[in-house]
């Protein structure tokens, strides 16, 4: 593949997407570094959306190992959802930030697949 590690995720959002899947997809990494991004977070700051996906993160760790939480979905009012999805790529953990729009759960695990690839 051509270009660089950004512009492929960035390329596989916007097409696993579909346009319709997600009204924006956010890539972190561990150090709360954005690796890619696709979308207008029409509700949320790019910078919120990184600081609560890490609060979650401590809190899924009070679980322990015997309950790993891979995935987190808070639902607001008029329906609106915000999931974080937590899993470890490119020799790190990094959290997306999905805030979908329709149907979305099969397009997020191509995209994680081809992330994990990478």
């Amino acid at each position: 593949m051509n270009g660089s590690l950004q512009e492929q995720i960035e390329s596989a959002m916007v097409r696993l997407g579909e346009g319709t899947r997600w009204n924006g997809i956010f890539l972190f990494s561990s150090e709360g570094l954005l690796l890619a991004g696709q979308g207008n977070p029409s509700l949320y700051r790019e910078g919120d959306l990184l600081e609560f996906a890490f609060s979650l993160q401590e809190a899924t760790r009070l679980l322990g190992e015997e309950v790993p939480v891979k995935e987190i979905v808070l639902r607001g009012k008029k329906n609106q959802r915000i999931a974080f999805h937590y899993f470890h790529a490119l020799g790190d953990q990094v959290v997306l930030a999905v805030l979908p729009q329709k149907a979305y759960r099969r397009a997020l695990k191509k995209l994680i697949r081809f992330i994990s690839t990478l």
